[in-house]
């Protein structure tokens, strides 16, 4: 937080919070303040982003009873009030949404080529952390970026040309690899060609099918409320990237990538536990090396479709670990299923 930031909530919160008290107390007398303020929290998760401990459909409901009150209070209760506490309700009210429409503009929040102020999704900081159906997930927030590598960068390849991609809203990406044990309360038991060295619970999943990955994201968004899928290669690299354009998320020198990355380097030619090493700057672990990850598939060429897959492995060099290195996978490709897992996005 910045000191305009600090500046602005010290003076903003206070009064707003004052405001609000006697806005509220008007509405709903004195001793429902409390209960009232569980809605107006509501409220604030949908408007602002900032608090999101419940579903869509719920605050929205919320802050439609919300404004409900306020239109009881002026068509049968205007009556029954002094002409300065009408006065204050209309004041109060309208310093509210003057303060909704002005704070997030102040903190860097307003509208930009991420959305609109109203729509949470486009302003929550990168990096958000949202614990769902027992998976950590990060915030990956809305923006553009250049998709690919120059030619200029050492080991380009010619399926790399770069493209701009726009992301208009935000997505939810898991902050690990999806382990052994998450992946076996979800679907019962470990993939069929896992290797049996490799199961312990807190390794990334490997052995895992394209089918297997998406059985496993369907039967997890059957679990709950929520909607998981793979990550599209466009929207895995822009998680990868955080924000850069080097070939690693931590810079041009690969001197650097046995802080981040498990590969053979320093993997001793074997997977590791997820999260031990450093993430990326928007808190994303193991995009570079340990298990590969299934992406969506990119197309069809002839009949065929094309199945990609990101990030590299234990045993890729630096170059097979780039943001923008790209991963094919053949049908007759099966030896190589014993490197691959996954990483599933939660969609806003």
């Amino acid at each position: 937080m910045n000191n305009r930031t600090r500046l602005v909530a010290i003076i903003a919160v206070p009064l707003l919070s004052l405001m609000l008290y006697y806005f509220l107390s008007v509405l709903f007398g004195g001793d429902n303040l409390l209960w009232v303020a569980g809605t107006f929290l509501a409220s604030v998760d949908r408007v602002f982003g900032i608090l999101v401990f419940l579903p869509r459909w719920a605050s929205w409901g919320i802050v439609l009873f919300i404004l409900a009150a306020g239109v009881r209070f002026l068509v049968w209760e205007n009556d029954k009030v002094s002409e300065g506490q009408r006065a204050a309700v209309v004041a109060t009210a309208a310093a509210l949404l003057l303060a909704a429409a002005v704070i997030p503009a102040l903190l860097g929040a307003g509208n930009s080529d991420n959305g609109p102020w109203w729509h949470p999704e486009t302003h929550r900081k990168a990096g958000t952390e949202r614990i769902s159906d027992s998976i950590t997930f990060v915030w990956v927030p809305a923006g553009l970026y250049i998709m690919g590598s120059p030619v200029t960068e050492r080991e380009h390849v010619v399926d790399e040309a770069q493209q701009e991609v726009r992301f208009s809203r935000g997505f939810w990406v898991s902050c690990t690899e999806i382990t052994v044990d998450q992946y076996v309360t979800v679907v019962g038991t470990p993939p069929e060609r896992m290797t049996p060295d490799f199961d312990l619970p807190d390794l990334p999943v490997t052995g895992v099918s394209y089918e297997e990955a998406l059985s496993f994201v369907k039967k997890l968004t059957e679990r709950g409320n929520n909607r998981y899928r793979l990550p599209s290669e466009s929207e895995w690299e822009y998680a990868c990237r955080a924000g850069t354009a080097t070939p690693w998320a931590c810079g041009e020198d690969a001197a650097l990538l046995p802080e981040y990355a498990w590969y053979t380097v320093n993997s001793e030619q074997k997977p590791h536990p997820v999260g031990r090493l450093m993430p990326n700057k928007w808190g994303i672990y193991d995009m570079h090396g340990n298990a590969a990850e299934w992406c969506q598939p990119s197309g069809e060429s002839g009949k065929e479709v094309i199945y990609r897959y990101r990030g590299g492995n234990w045993t890729s060099d630096s170059a097979q670990c780039r943001a923008a290195a790209r991963g094919i996978f053949l049908p007759n490709q099966t030896h190589l299923l014993q490197f691959m897992g996954l990483r599933v996005v939660r969609e806003p």
